[in-house]
């Protein structure tokens, strides 16, 4: 008897069509076929494994620099953005196809806003397409990453995933900066990217870790120390996680950044005042007249040196102050828009050389100029992109998202189920005030290694405070007394974190200074 093809046999017929087709693509093209196959398997990996698309994504941007530094090839450059745009295409799609009800982050509205004000100035100053386009995807890569990890359902397990693999991220970069410390000039002279950047203010030696400037080593160890601190806060105390927060704050001293310092004591001490601890904030207040006396010297110096450079009215302008009083002069004159995306302040407009820096006579100002080293400092700070392509208007909208992260970041905090999901809360309230600290000096929404650490986060809030609330409609998922979501009570997820490790922490953490 004939036996006919079965509904398997007919389901097949694309898989044999799609193989036929790669290879035949592979006899003319074979690069190009390879290059199809990867990005199938890519694709069907974060489509099966979200969260961990996710980490990867987070991991790349945190070392996308140093990698584009030791490995001399164009387009690994772009990794960062070619993994967020990976995440905005397939998470959403996944949960679409699930039938869930895409999320909104806090603030994804009014950021929206900052993003329409950037676009319709250009569109409407006749900026080239491809101009404020590309400044755009810089722009925005950050808020696109926080929207796509917002339509993850993530569980409990997924934090102690992270809270372990950030552990191990910190102490890796710590043995990379003993390393730098002991062996300062070989090291330099392979990972630094921009070796005037390397440059030692009284005892402290500016290291750089595996990155490839002081100040992406200073931002990583911020955020670490931030993370670790709401974990001892939340979580669990242990001498584990003491010497990493020691260690950590140690490590983004001995970057002699500024902002790596002064963000991690401004977002630390407000930490302390979320928590109530006044009897630490209290201590402090008694030891910093202490301290002061004992440090006189190079307080001083720095105190010094930062009115030389950025106040004092017989020091020629830093090209920081520069471009900051500038940006305002901009969206005064394009008011209610901007000069648009890609023409101030912005990586985008360093690489095309705006035709608003020539208006200003920029070409004559050292850092601000046309050259590597005459331009250096043409993406220095944050604010004056935000301010000078989008506006007032577009700026302001920025703000109000901002201040919409922090209070739903203190709301899960408050709020949250389980020690482990008020953790998150209270991670992305300190790496909140950190990152606007950090934004008078460079571009922590917009460039490696920040962007991805704390927009993950933010994506990461909205998905916790989702489940932490009322429960979405969909499909009931099978077995969930073995994987414990985070809206479960914290009696059932008791047993779960006593088998955490004590001293297990996460923080794993273009345009720049």
């Amino acid at each position: 008897m004939i036996r006919t093809a079965g509904p398997r046999a007919l389901d097949a017929w694309p898989w044999l069509v799609a193989a036929a087709g790669v290879g035949a693509l592979a006899v003319v093209q074979p690069l190009v076929a390879v290059a199809a196959v990867a990005a199938v398997a890519v694709v069907a990996a974060a489509f099966a494994a979200p969260a961990a698309a996710v980490g990867v994504t987070v991991v790349v941007v945190l070392f996308v620099r140093p990698i584009e530094h030791l490995v001399p090839i164009a387009l690994l450059g772009y990794l960062d953005e070619g993994l967020v745009l990976l995440c905005g295409i397939v998470l959403p799609l996944r949960r679409l196809l699930a039938g869930r009800a895409l999320r909104a982050f806090p603030g994804q509205w009014w950021f929206a806003a900052f993003a329409a004000a950037g676009l319709l100035s250009g569109l409407f100053l006749d900026v080239p397409p491809e101009t404020y386009l590309l400044g755009a995807v810089v722009m925005c890569k950050g808020l696109v990453f926080a929207w796509a990890v917002a339509q993850v359902d993530w569980e409990e397990r997924h934090l102690r995933v992270a809270a372990r693999t950030g552990a191990a991220l910190i102490i890796f970069c710590l043995l990379a900066t003993a390393a730098n410390l002991a062996l300062q000039g070989p090291w330099n002279a392979v990972m630094a990217s921009d070796p005037n950047a390397i440059e030692s203010r009284g005892f402290l030696p500016s290291l750089i870790g595996p990155f490839s400037h002081p100040i992406d080593l200073g931002q990583f160890m911020a955020f670490s120390a931030i993370a670790l601190t709401a974990w001892r806060m939340t979580v669990r105390k242990g001498a584990f996680t003491l010497t990493l927060l020691l260690a950590t704050a140690g490590a983004a001293l001995l970057t002699a950044r500024r902002t790596a310092i002064g963000s991690l004591v401004a977002a630390w001490l407000w930490l302390k005042a979320v928590g109530r601890s006044t009897g630490v904030l209290l201590a402090v207040a008694v030891t910093v007249p202490f301290a002061a006396v004992v440090l006189a010297t190079p307080l001083a110096t720095v105190v010094t040196a930062t009115y030389n450079d950025y106040i004092s009215p017989q020091a020629e302008p830093a090209a920081r102050t520069v471009l900051t009083v500038d940006s305002f002069g901009v969206a005064a004159g394009y008011f209610p828009g901007g000069a648009g995306f890609g023409r101030f302040g912005s990586a985008i407009a360093a690489s095309t050389y705006s035709p608003e820096y020539f208006a200003r006579g920029y070409p004559d100002i050292w850092g601000l100029g046309r050259t590597a080293e005459d331009g250096r400092f043409l993406t220095d700070t944050e604010w004056p992109a935000i301010i000078g392509e989008s506006g007032y208007l577009g700026a302001a909208a920025f703000l109000v998202g901002m201040i919409l992260i922090y209070r739903a970041s203190r709301r899960l905090y408050r709020h949250g189920a389980t020690p482990l999901v008020r953790w998150i809360g209270l991670v992305a309230i300190g790496w909140t005030i950190a990152s606007l600290v950090q934004s008078i000096a460079t571009v922590t929404f917009t460039g490696p290694p920040g962007f991805g650490l704390f927009f993950g986060m933010v994506g990461l809030v909205t998905g916790l405070s989702a489940r932490n609330g009322a429960p979405e409609a969909g499909p009931r998922p099978q077995h969930t007394d073995r994987s414990m979501i985070v809206s479960a009570a914290p009696r059932r997820a008791a047993p779960q974190l006593a088998r955490l490790d004590s001293g297990t922490a996460a923080g794993s953490s273009r345009g720049r200074t």
